[in-house]
């Protein structure tokens, strides 16, 4: 059986602004002689006192969950799954 569920999320594209890293659990790796400057975004994990280090690019959209937890997920993948969302 198909069920079909109606929610409220709060998304945001991620710009990799420092303001947009203080309102969100992201850590910032600066430009390094071996790497690019990267961002991690920390989901929780149930029952683990650790988070999860999820890899977070320039464009992806930050989705905060009824519960607020907050999830990364491709813009693609985004607008397939709430294709009612104001673009």
């Amino acid at each position: 059986m198909i069920k079909k569920y109606t929610t409220t999320v709060k998304a945001e594209v991620f710009d990799g602004s420092e303001e947009m890293r203080s309102r969100y659990p992201i850590r910032y790796f600066p430009k390094s002689d071996w790497l690019s400057e990267h961002w991690v975004l920390d989901i929780p994990i149930p029952y683990d006192s650790f988070p999860y280090p999820a890899n977070l690019f320039k464009g992806q959209v930050l989705v905060t969950r009824p519960d607020g937890t907050v999830v990364n997920m491709d813009p693609y993948d985004f607008g397939k799954l709430f294709p009612e969302a104001e673009k």
